[in-house]
């Protein structure tokens, strides 16, 4: 007899900062994506916005019972976007998908679906030529340096991967900036947690212009790889049970409701 699928129930928590004309297309598309699941709840997180996203997450929320807004008094950054979620999500998986709607409709679902297959549903960039040069150029050096690194073949870790909610909290988080997303993936990944890597199809936004890149972010960037390879390579830090002790099995039965 074959094993039981766990409950496909997911937590989205969308970051949102001056993002006003673009959320309501990312909400729509994560709705409608979620049709395939057993359960979907998004949190929108107002990250101090100028504009009216506020206004907009407030409306959104009010039209459907599974939206919820949360205001941030200004903008504390993507990390803090994220865990403002991470803190109020009620169900057993749990991702992030940006409010800039830059992620294709067949993505969302395709990454949504897959939810199950392994601990990690890991996206990836299926169409790199869509992206801006220096963003191509940049992606390339970090996931390069990573893997040579820690000795592995991933495609991408600054994608909306899928953790259980229960991993996800444990994860640890050093930087504020958004290279935390790099950060915990590659806890998760030390510890052996399984994986499926999904491509992603890369649209342009409909309004306004990425906040991904920076001169900061890209120090940061660096600054983050170095601290995790002389962390966890150098001095054999381990932030998260290993995959088939006690403790891990524990995180990877709370999510067999």
């Amino acid at each position: 007899m074959p094993p039981e699928r766990p409950v496909r129930a997911l937590s989205v928590v969308v970051p949102a900062y001056n993002e006003g004309d673009n959320l309501a297309g990312a909400v729509s598309t994560i709705l409608e994506a979620g049709r395939i699941l057993d359960e979907i709840e998004v949190l929108l997180v107002n990250d101090g916005s100028a504009d009216h996203t506020g206004a907009v997450a407030d409306r959104l929320a009010g039209e459907h019972p599974n939206v919820t807004a949360i205001h941030h008094p200004r903008n504390l950054g993507f990390a803090a976007a994220y865990h403002s979620g991470l803190t109020r999500a009620t169900l057993p998986y749990f991702t992030f998908l940006p409010g800039d709607n830059e992620v294709a409709p067949e993505s969302v679902r395709a990454i949504f679906d897959a939810i199950g297959q392994a601990d990690l549903v890991v996206p990836y960039h299926g169409t790199p030529w869509r992206r801006a040069w220096h963003r191509r150029i940049l992606t390339a050096v970090s996931v390069g340096e990573i893997n040579l690194l820690f000795g592995w073949r991933m495609r991408y870790f600054q994608g909306p991967t899928v953790y259980s909610t229960d991993l996800a909290r444990r994860l640890p988080v050093t930087t504020g900036q958004f290279f935390f997303v790099t950060e915990m993936l590659v806890h998760a990944l030390r510890a052996g947690y399984s994986y499926v890597q999904v491509p992603l199809t890369h649209q342009e936004r409909a309004y306004g212009r990425s906040k991904a890149v920076a001169v900061s972010n890209i120090i940061n960037a660096e600054k983050t790889i170095f601290h995790l390879w002389w962390n966890i390579r150098v001095q054999g830090y381990r932030a998260v049970p290993r995959v088939g002790s006690s403790a891990a099995l524990e995180l990877r039965e709370g999510v067999q409701l």
